[in-house]
């Protein structure tokens, strides 16, 4: 767990505005083209997510979480003229509401090497065993055994007449 500094309290209170526009914008967009107003404003949640939980851990997930349940809300109540952009009686305003929440629990409960930065590194090459294995290493051993000496351990001499003409390594 991060410790608490202004760096990481910092990144949570810019989550938690970049919540309040998110959930803005699900909760007066998601029923506009049905059903893919709602599919791109969970998609928006999912991208927030990631970007919240990569960016500053879990501090600024939960500002994150904590702005769009300030804005859903907020503005699910009733308007002063009687509007309601969250209606009970539509299954489509209860799937954003539940599926915004349902979505980042699934980005708080991913894996955390979804989030590092730092690559993983190099895995060893896998090797096959088969025939043209065994058909390697004979090739390679007779061609140890033909000048493999204590000389040619030193490499090269520069002048000589085979300077320069031995084996190349791959790049």
């Amino acid at each position: 767990m991060q410790p608490l500094s202004t760096g990481v309290l910092t990144k949570a209170a810019s989550t938690f505005v970049l919540g309040l526009v998110v959930g803005a914008v699900g909760t007066t967009m998601h029923r506009s083209v049905q059903p893919w107003g709602l599919v791109l404003c969970l998609l928006l949640v999912v991208c927030a997510g990631f970007l919240a939980r990569s960016w500053g851990g879990g501090v600024a997930l939960a500002g994150l979480a904590g702005g769009m349940f300030l804005s859903v809300t907020t503005l699910s109540r009733s308007g002063p003229g009687g509007d309601v952009l969250v209606p009970a009686q539509q299954g489509i305003g209860w799937a954003w509401v539940v599926g915004a929440v349902g979505v980042l629990l699934l980005v708080a409960v991913a894996p955390r090497a979804m989030f590092r930065d730092e690559p993983r590194g190099e895995r060893p090459p896998r090797v096959a065993p088969d025939a043209t294995d065994d058909r390697l290493r004979a090739a390679t051993r007779a061609d140890d055994s033909k000048g493999s000496g204590p000389d040619d351990v030193a490499g090269d001499v520069e002048g000589s007449p085979d300077a320069g003409t031995g084996p190349v390594a791959p790049r």
